[in-house]
């Protein structure tokens, strides 16, 4: 495939872990923009950011990136607080819905979307209608119920149209367990349902499996971890990975799973994706 298009939130990121805050670049087009372009994918990003933060993409564009970016009155802003594989999160504010009418000029040539909503809201519901080719989801958006700025989960109504236009998913185990007993099917009949090509679940520090609608099942182990320096973006990290092996080098389902799995632990002990790319002034 010639070029990935990479849709949904450029973030804010406080990251309070072992009583240490700092504040970072996030979301999908950064974490999955830049593991794209740094395993040779042609990339290209679409975001919404308030004006005021436009000077945060600079570091995508220094990569290699083709970035576009819709007005905003705000940026999407969260706080992580991280211990080992668990993590809870505030949302303190949220950039305009990326819209259809914006999709034109990062479309066109791109034969693979991606797409990385973090809440509900973060896609306008009529993005979907328009996708065209090949459409990865990581569906952690479509999971997430927003009360005030508390993050809790739920399956947003949004998640099954979502779904019907995805040839490939991610979620992590709770997600997928919470999305089953919503629509009270298995994982196979909802693959069928919605035409899901393969389904890949992460399980943190225990690894994970894929499901493809075409075999059996795939078992993959995480990498080991010398140090954590901060596990944010792995997952975003490891499905980028995975895809870009998958549909854009050709590998195998097991061959791209140990790839990105080795590729999502270098980031967590920070030697990937490095602290000084995604770091942020104090705010």
């Amino acid at each position: 495939m010639s070029a990935v298009a990479v849709i949904g939130s450029a973030t804010i990121d406080r990251v309070l872990q072992g009583g240490v805050g700092k504040y970072k670049r996030g979301g999908v087009v950064a974490y999955a923009g830049l593991t794209f372009a740094e395993l040779g994918v042609k990339t290209r990003v679409l975001t919404n950011v308030a004006a005021a933060d436009r000077a945060m993409l600079a570091v995508l564009q220094q990569r290699g990136i083709a970035v576009y970016v819709g007005e905003s009155t705000a940026t999407t802003c969260f706080v992580n607080y991280v211990d080992g594989d668990a993590r809870r999160q505030e949302l303190l504010a949220c950039a305009a819905p990326i819209a259809a009418a914006q999709l034109g000029p990062v479309l066109t040539g791109a034969e693979h979307v991606h797409l990385g909503p973090l809440h509900p809201h973060d896609l306008a519901e009529d993005v979907l209608a328009a996708m065209d080719g090949v459409v990865s989801l990581d569906l952690q958006g479509y999971v997430r119920r927003i009360e005030g700025t508390q993050v809790y989960q739920g399956v947003a109504k949004s998640l099954y149209a979502a779904l019907q236009r995805a040839d490939y998913v991610k979620a992590d185990n709770d997600e997928l367990e919470l999305v089953l007993a919503d629509c009270g099917l298995t994982l196979d009949q909802l693959m069928c349902d919605c035409s899901v090509a393969e389904w890949v679940v992460t399980e943190g520090s225990h690894g994970g499996w894929v499901a493809s609608r075409k075999g059996p099942r795939t078992k993959f182990a995480s990498a080991p971890v010398a140090t954590v320096a901060d596990p944010t973006g792995a997952g975003d990290v490891f499905f980028a990975a995975y895809i870009a092996h998958r549909l854009h080098r050709g590998a195998g389902i097991a061959m791209a799973a140990q790839r990105a799995a080795a590729l999502a632990a270098h980031h967590v002990e920070g030697g990937f994706i490095d602290a000084a790319t995604l770091r942020l002034e104090e705010r």
